[in-house]
């Protein structure tokens, strides 16, 4: 893999509704209207910090559904890809919370194009032409069960053609139960190369016992991750497994790290030999801005350091400097350049400079 490696990301894109000034959803007069989706969002963070990247998706063909991917091919991502068809886009309001008042999120999202359309509506063989890379998160099967047999369609195509393949488990209990989630992932992991499995998903998406998933004392509990990945490894044959893992101790402040745990059948990281090893990132102690899409944020670096062939050392901490930096930025795209991320990595927190 090198910097032109393509990388492409499978999900739904959504219109985001949010209501201004911390406001309720009840007391809102008007609402702030953006779009994003995980995929989508990783997608993007992979082109803004110079990388080549594409999406597929279900998307209306109607001046919604060109609203939605104008948002990525600003940015320079590749929609060519995107099966325009069916007449919804989704939606979802994201309601800001502040200090004990946890964030609020409601769906609209059911009968979306995506939500109804067939799995035959993706042609593998044609739309995997040219990728490196391909990427999904736990969102995607969760759409439907059509979709989930695409997400399984499309890992066995990139089996057959050698393209390596990560899924960020995302679970998102408003949209299937733990019992749902971890059934389809056990059909799908044994085709995924990279699993990225944060602190909420092991236990509820993947059914992880070694892990507590506690968002109050993750950091301490940081080895027990080191032990999921190496049971996760075990169990699918994965390469790598990352986590992001946190500390939250209200909406505004929290601690944040990133693992990365590589297996012994591992080739994909630069400049090392295949070795059962972890690394951990340094820990940042946050005042969030936005707490949304950090995750999609931390995948999206992940891949940026991977096609450009730093260390398992350098890549986790790329990997979770662009995470947070996302929980300073409103909206679902992480709008941040690799240098400004890697500045950030570099002072490991610790603050940079203006740029004169």
């Amino acid at each position: 893999m090198d910097s032109k490696t393509l990388v492409l990301t499978f999900g739904e894109i959504m219109m985001r509704l949010s209501p201004k000034n911390h406001q309720r959803i009840e007391q809102a007069g008007e609402f702030d209207v953006r779009y994003g989706g995980a995929e989508a969002n990783a997608a993007l963070s992979v082109s803004h910090q110079g990388g080549n990247a594409a999406y597929v998706s279900v998307v209306p063909n109607n001046r919604l559904g060109d609203c939605a991917l104008r948002t990525l091919t600003s940015y320079g991502v590749d929609t060519s890809r995107v099966v325009r068809e069916g007449d919804r886009l989704g939606a979802y309001v994201f309601e800001p919370g502040a200090s004990v008042r946890g964030n609020g999120c409601v769906y609209d999202r059911k009968y979306s194009a995506i939500n109804l359309a067939d799995h035959a509506a993706f042609d593998w063989n044609s739309i995997l032409e040219g990728v490196g890379i391909f990427y999904f998160s736990g969102v995607t099967p969760a759409i439907s069960d059509e979709i989930a047999t695409a997400c399984k369609e499309a890992l066995s195509v990139c089996r057959e053609r050698g393209i390596v393949t990560a899924c960020d488990v995302n679970y998102r209990g408003k949209m299937w139960s733990p019992e749902k989630s971890q059934q389809v992932m056990r059909e799908l992991l044994p085709l995924v190369d990279i699993v990225i499995a944060n602190d909420e998903d092991a236990p509820a998406g993947l059914g992880m016992t070694c892990v507590s998933g506690s968002l109050k004392n993750g950091i301490a509990e940081r080895e027990d991750y080191v032990e999921m990945a190496r049971q996760i490894c075990a169990e699918y044959g994965c390469k790598q497994v990352l986590s992001v893992i946190r500390d939250i101790d209200s909406v505004e402040n929290s601690r944040w790290m990133g693992m990365l745990y590589s297996a012994s059948n591992d080739n994909l990281l630069a400049g090392s030999q295949p070795s059962d090893e972890h690394w951990f990132s340094p820990i940042y102690d946050m005042h969030v801005f936005e707490g949304v899409a950090a995750g999609d944020a931390f995948s999206g670096a992940y891949l940026h350091a991977l096609t450009f062939g730093m260390s398992g050392q350098d890549a986790i901490d790329y990997a979770i400097a662009g995470s947070v930096l996302k929980l300073t930025i409103p909206g679902d795209s992480n709008l941040v350049t690799a240098d400004e991320i890697a500045a950030v990595a570099a002072s490991a927190g610790g603050g940079t400079r203006v740029a004169r």
